[in-house]
């Protein structure tokens, strides 16, 4: 599972160091340290899985049935997606039209997020993470 924050910065081709704890995650629980990076409807931001959680991923959507939502949904993330294998620095190459879309310029935030990991911008984090605080404090915790 991948949990934690870890912030990062991109070098001048665009590449990142998936952090450590991420890597050895992918190996790990998953025994493989491909991923697959797509853009995410719901967060400006990108969304990482590793190769059979995307797979599942499809899977679970292909079984729902089809409608223009749908559609529109697959088109979006299935268009942007891509299969990286981190280098011997655990660095990834992130396409342009990614960093783009997910304002990627420097500073990056990666968030554990269970079965996949986000990849935001470090200021656009910040202000997503005081919102969710916000809205955490609406939900009604019976520990």
């Amino acid at each position: 599972m991948f949990q934690g924050e870890h912030q990062n910065q991109l070098d001048a081709k665009g590449r990142v160091s998936v952090p450590a704890a991420f890597r050895d995650a992918l190996v790990r629980h998953w025994g493989a340290p491909e991923i697959v990076i797509a853009r995410w409807p719901y967060d400006p931001c990108l969304a990482v899985w590793p190769v059979s959680e995307w797979q599942r991923f499809q899977a679970k959507l292909a079984a729902r049935p089809s409608s223009p939502a749908k559609r529109a949904f697959q088109r979006f993330v299935f268009s942007s997606a891509v299969e990286l294998v981190p280098d011997r620095q655990g660095r990834v190459l992130l396409p342009q039209a990614l960093r783009s879309y997910a304002g990627l310029v420097r500073e990056v935030q990666f968030v554990g997020a269970g079965e996949m990991f986000q990849i935001w911008d470090a200021a656009r984090w910040q202000k997503q993470l005081e919102e969710d605080l916000k809205l955490a404090r609406q939900f009604e915790w019976d520990a």
